[in-house]
């Protein structure tokens, strides 16, 4: 299938995805008296390789099927003529995007070699910029918006922000871009936009509300937001309840002499366990080596951890001391797929053959573990919760010190946490909050079944995870669950685990270094 193309398999696709969307979106059409003023036909395709015209008019006469005059029909692309003329549709607007430090003069004067007649808009004006792992914190300086921002106005122009409004990736919906290596973004989008991802005003919100008055007339007047007060419910002490190689009988498998991509197993996003066992001798070590692998995997001979798979880091092979008869496992991540550029397909898991020492390993079992909204995974562990309090039959607070799970933690083993707490009576309704990941390395977090998403304070830069209060519990008992991947903190270590906590923080904290998130 090619993507963004006339491809009929691919139209046919967009063609069921739309009748489902503009079904829905209909009632809100400016025409038919809705907030919906412009449908967006296609997004920057003037940057992508293809260059169809006629897959770009099948899909303006597809839209335009569904919305009619109610809405304007209308393209965004880089300002630069050869990035228009690639995405430029007959009987469709063309409207360019840039940031702050832009010359607006030449960038609208590209603008209307495409659109003489209409009026200048820039449809993606950034006031702020996304993050990767493992990169700083991206800010865009207030005074350069406001001074790009004022000269748009002087023109006349309309500007749309991209974003006004920081949000969050819940679950594993954050994307990844690829220039020269694969970079995914974490859980947070809050952009260092004018409104945070809990909807609070920043003095960049202030400076633009203040520019806009300035220079707008008949500017709604509304009162201006204000910062939500946070919950600060402090510490939760984490009881280890098993590994995750515990939930594998509960989970869907399938057999293939060789790895199946995620795509082929029809598992959208998560993790797949790859298992098979050694049949050769090998040299000590020998050389493992997984070609192409999407995205992260970690590797285990016998359940010990034998090393990690990196596509981020170009690391597609390593040392491994295994026998005749042991079992290999690799845990493989789908850490967030691409969603610009030329890399659109963006398959996971094990996507060739793996080979020791040059010989293909065969005879593969997949488990899958999806990790979904109180998915399967969920369930089990939530069963597995509820068999330990029933055998205890003691007050939350008291089953920490009482319940023994059996086997405790060890460092490198995939490991599941709990706990169990309730707001404060003065907290109703519950407020929102943040999950301070600190001390931890890399996993996922998950409360009353719902998934918060990926943490990664080891390499940063974000280190708490939005928390809204609607996720809590008001009147009875919430249920916190973590999942820690690549190294558990040593205060989980203990036989009491009275170090192993994460804290609920009322503050947001998404440009930490890590360098100071060492594990304890």
């Amino acid at each position: 299938m090619q993507l963004r193309t006339r491809d009929p398999e691919y139209m046919g696709f967009v063609r069921r995805w739309f009748q489902v969307l503009f079904t829905r979106l209909e009632p809100y059409f400016y025409g038919k008296d809705g907030p919906i003023i412009m449908v967006q036909v296609e997004n920057e395709y003037g940057s992508y390789f293809a260059c169809d015209s006629e897959y770009l008019n099948q899909l303006r006469d597809i839209i335009k099927s569904h919305v009619g005059d109610s809405a304007v029909l209308f393209t965004t692309d880089g300002s630069a003529a050869s990035l228009l003329k690639c995405g430029k549709i007959d009987d469709v607007y063309a409207t360019v995007d840039f940031g702050p430090g832009t010359n607006v003069e030449l960038a609208f004067n590209e603008m209307i070699k495409f659109e003489p007649r209409g009026p200048l808009v820039n449809s993606e004006f950034y006031p702020g910029w996304l993050d990767h792992w493992g990169e700083e914190h991206s800010t865009v300086n207030t005074v350069n918006i406001i001074q790009t921002l004022e000269w748009m106005f002087k023109y006349n122009a309309s500007v749309n922000f991209y974003v006004y409004y920081g949000g969050t990736n819940f679950g594993f919906t954050s994307g990844a871009n690829y220039n020269d290596h694969y970079a995914p973004q974490p859980t947070s989008y809050d952009y260092d936009a004018p409104l945070t991802e809990a909807g609070d005003p920043t003095p960049k919100y202030m400076a633009i509300r203040a520019a806009a008055n300035s220079y707008l007339q008949q500017v709604p007047s509304k009162e201006v937001p204000v910062a939500s007060r946070k919950g600060y419910y402090g510490r939760m002490n984490l009881k280890f309840l098993s590994s995750i190689f515990d939930l594998i009988p509960t989970a869907p498998q399938v057999n293939s002499d060789y790895p199946l991509s995620f795509e082929e197993l029809n598992q959208d996003e998560g993790f797949v366990l790859y298992k098979t066992v050694i049949t050769k001798c090998h040299n000590d070590p020998a050389l493992l080596v997984a070609k192409n692998i999407g995205d992260r995997g970690y590797v285990f001979v016998n359940k010990e951890r034998a090393g990690v798979l990196s596509r981020i880091n170009f690391i597609d092979s390593l040392p491994v001391s295994a026998n005749t008869g042991d079992e290999l496992e690799i845990l493989v991540e789908n850490q967030g797929r691409i969603n610009y550029g030329r890399k659109l397909k963006d398959f996971k898991g094990l996507l060739s053959n793996v080979t020791i020492d040059n010989n293909e390993l065969k005879y593969w079992k997949m488990i899958q573990l999806p990790f979904g909204h109180n998915g399967t995974e969920l369930r089990a562990i939530n069963k597995k919760i509820s068999s330990l309090k029933a055998e205890t039959q003691l007050p939350i607070e008291m089953i920490y010190e009482s319940v023994k799970s059996g086997l405790e933690p060890t460092a490198s083993t995939p490991s599941i946490f709990w706990a169990e707490f309730r707001i404060p009576n003065n907290s109703h309704p519950p407020l929102d909050t943040f999950l301070d990941m600190k001390g931890w390395s890399k996993g996922i977090a998950f409360i009353n079944g719902f998934n918060l998403g990926r943490y990664w304070p080891r390499v940063g830069p974000q280190r708490t995870l939005y928390l809204p209060g609607s996720l809590l519990n008001a009147n009875s008992v919430n249920r916190l669950v973590i999942i820690e991947f690549d190294r558990v903190p040593r205060g989980c270590m203990s036989s009491k685990h009275r170090d192993c906590a994460v804290v609920l923080s009322d503050t947001a904290v998404l440009d930490d270094s890590c360098l100071s998130n060492e594990v304890k």
